[in-house]
């Protein structure tokens, strides 16, 4: 009876450029409850050697307050092959906070933070351009969709939703715990 060692698979697997995954692991669950909602957040990653950790599959969910039915949050995610992952493909942003914010006049807006991920066939995913926000309410709806990722009509935006400067002190969670 021969009994495989993980460790010389893991090697092997290394040194043969392949990404790092444990077959059949579940993907990484976090929750948030905002204003009666309940979001659900499932993602996937690939460890991969000398590479940020890869980002396989991203979904996020929101149960509206009284109802049944999960509602997808449509996300700034595209796939991406990373020309270090052989026949792979990861997506090219995720969600890596998450928090509810409540406007001034008690409203609740979910407020997602978006990471591309770094890679030669993205040039412009450096820097401050690395991160974005997007704003969401009860329904799923992405409210600042087609909206630049800053200045006067973002501003508008948030200033008409009571919002204020979400920039500014907002406590963010992670999506995957």
């Amino acid at each position: 009876m021969t009994r495989r060692c993980p460790t010389v698979l893991a090697t092997l697997l290394a040194l043969a450029g392949a990404p790092h995954t444990r077959a059949g692991e579940p993907p990484n669950e976090g929750h948030l409850a905002c204003g009666g909602a309940t979001l659900t957040a499932r993602t996937q990653f690939r460890e991969v050697a000398d590479h940020d950790r890869q980002v396989v599959s991203q979904a996020i969910t929101i149960v509206a307050a009284g109802t049944k039915t999960a509602l997808p949050l449509k996300l700034d995610a595209h796939p991406l092959r990373q020309p270090f992952l052989r026949d792979a493909l990861v997506l090219d942003a995720a969600v890596t906070g998450w928090a509810c914010v409540t406007s001034t006049d008690g409203k609740p807006y979910v407020y997602l933070v978006m990471t591309c991920a770094e890679s030669s066939r993205r040039p412009a995913c450096v820097g401050t351009l690395r991160e974005w926000t997007r704003l969401y309410d009860m329904h799923g709806r992405a409210l600042d969709a087609g909206l630049p990722r800053d200045g006067p009509r973002k501003s508008a935006l948030l200033k008409r939703l009571k919002l204020g400067r979400l920039d500014d002190g907002v406590s963010m969670s992670d999506p995957t715990e």
